[in-house]
């Protein structure tokens, strides 16, 4: 699950830099949250290890951000290949809401 929201980040990361070139200035305020974000998440990913519960809000909240990113980003740019990227943190937030990672998380 680490992996995926890993996976989830850096590829925002990536689209974010490699769509900064696009003309506009909403694009580019787009391409900066996309890049910021997806540095957060990578933080988040790399809190998932320590079994604490604000780790894993966290996580969740910055995954279901990465998702309203995806959407925004295929409004703007209308390439259904943007609304794939959705599908890691779709994934992330529904193993973080499992029973067994609940209880992982509650560990102290």
């Amino acid at each position: 699950m680490q992996i995926m929201i890993y996976l989830a980040a850096v590829l925002n990361i990536v689209n974010g830099v490699l769509s900064f070139g696009s003309a506009g200035i909403l694009k580019k305020i787009l391409c900066m949250t996309m890049i910021i974000f997806g540095l957060a998440a990578v933080w988040a990913a790399s809190r998932l290890n320590i079994p604490n519960v604000t780790s894993r809000y966290a996580a969740i909240v910055l995954s279901g951000i990465l998702i309203v990113l995806r959407i925004v980003e295929f409004t703007v740019w209308h390439n259904i290949g943007f609304l794939l990227g959705v599908v890691l943190p779709i994934i992330v937030i529904w193993r973080l809401n499992s029973t067994e990672v609940r209880d992982w998380f509650v560990k102290l």
